[in-house]
């Protein structure tokens, strides 16, 4: 086909902006991903805006402000932009004019409330919910998961076109539950240290536990500093020496890589007491390396195990307790691989929650995500054809 011809159709050009594609962040990882995913299609000329990029395979135009992103031949020539939400800042106010032409998409990874956040963050947080409201300028929202699109409806944004779209995730390690030894049992929780994280609620889980079984166990503790509360990653230090749990509780702090995949599977339990959670990365990443989510049953933790974990009845540190103790008791038993594991879906061997959690883990590769954004941009976009 004649490239030159007036009529030819063209690649479909989407920006894709996020002020942070933070390497060891879930939300920097999102955006790179879905950069990637729609890549991945030869329809699609992609590019991304950003402030801060950590990511040398993700090309655009680093800007300063909103000014400075409008007047990108990027954002001009756009005829699909992608905002990347989870937290207030100024470049997400291109939406409320576009550029005249471009559909418009928000990615939205909720926001954490106010009551569970430092007090030096609490003002971001109370613009981040007034800014969500530019949504309304959007032609379609892309929900991580249920509990986004019920947080959207909750803000009065229920009449907008919302689709679930869960997100990709890269396993840091694959492995089976049937696999790993008995004996002393690994728990792990991995993820940032906030208040709302409920970090400290599994140390005090862990010393609980520890006077309700005699069964060996140890909690690892990881998570990047550099997108932590510090002085709450210190209380939860100072707790576990004052507590004297050093024994079985480890604080690792930020890990490479290598160290997180190792962490992953030598663990037979992920365990959170977060609070509040718009997806929960760690929960698909512990699944896909044969680890047993154990967490309470709020904001998308109600969902996003599956059923193949157990859920605190109720948000405490004696609920939690309770919720992890049979978990740890069958796997740290030397028949645990042919006892029937208590979880929320049901008893289920250990082969069988192996299998299942292969299964359901597969539904967030990102060659799934990639088709489905793709198919999403496709039909918003019908006037747009493809040349190749």
């Amino acid at each position: 086909m004649n490239a030159g011809n007036a009529d030819a159709p063209r690649r479909t050009r989407v920006l894709v902006i996020c002020p942070g594609f933070f390497e060891g962040d879930a939300v920097g990882a999102a955006a790179r991903a879905t950069y990637h995913a729609l890549r991945s299609y030869d329809r699609y000329d992609v590019s991304a805006a950003w402030i801060v990029n950590d990511y040398p395979d993700v090309q655009g135009v680093r800007v300063g402000n909103v000014g400075e992103l409008m007047l990108t031949a990027q954002f001009r020539d756009a005829d699909v932009i992608i905002y990347i939400f989870a937290i207030h800042n100024e470049l997400h106010d291109a939406m409320l004019v576009g550029n005249g032409k471009a559909k418009q998409i928000v990615r939205f990874h909720n926001v954490t409330p106010r009551r569970f956040m430092p007090a030096h963050l609490q003002p971001i947080i109370d613009q981040s919910f007034v800014q969500m409201q530019t949504f309304r300028r959007a032609d379609q929202i892309w929900a991580d998961s249920p509990e986004n699109k019920e947080e959207l409806e909750r803000q009065g944004l229920g009449d907008c076109d919302i689709r679930i779209i869960p997100l990709a995730v890269a396993f840091p390690a694959e492995a089976r539950l049937a696999d790993k030894p008995a004996g002393e049992v690994r728990l792990c929780y991995v993820g940032r240290f906030f208040e709302s994280k409920g970090v400290r609620d599994v140390v005090l889980a862990a010393d609980k536990l520890r006077g309700m079984t005699d069964t060996p166990f140890r909690v690892t503790l990881a998570g990047n500093l550099r997108f932590s509360d510090a002085d709450y990653a210190q209380g939860v230090r100072d707790l576990i020496a004052e507590r004297q749990l050093g024994e079985i509780v480890e604080f690792a702090g930020t890990v490479t890589a290598g160290e997180l995949a190792g962490l992953f599977r030598r663990s037979h339990v992920y365990i959170t007491g977060s609070r509040h959670e718009g997806f929960c990365v760690p929960v698909i990443e512990g699944l896909a390396a044969g680890c047993i989510p154990v967490s309470y049953a709020v904001s998308n933790l109600r969902f996003i195990a599956n059923g193949l974990g157990r859920l605190a009845h109720t948000d405490s540190v004696a609920s939690l307790a309770e919720a992890a103790l049979p978990i740890i008791e069958h796997v740290g038993s030397d028949g645990g691989k042919n006892r029937m594991l208590p979880l929320d879906a049901g008893e289920m061997s250990v082969a069988a929650f192996d299998k299942a959690a292969a299964a359901y883990v597969s539904e967030f590769g990102f060659d799934t995500l990639a088709e489905r954004l793709a198919l999403e941009v496709y039909a918003l976009t019908p006037d747009l054809r493809y040349h190749g």
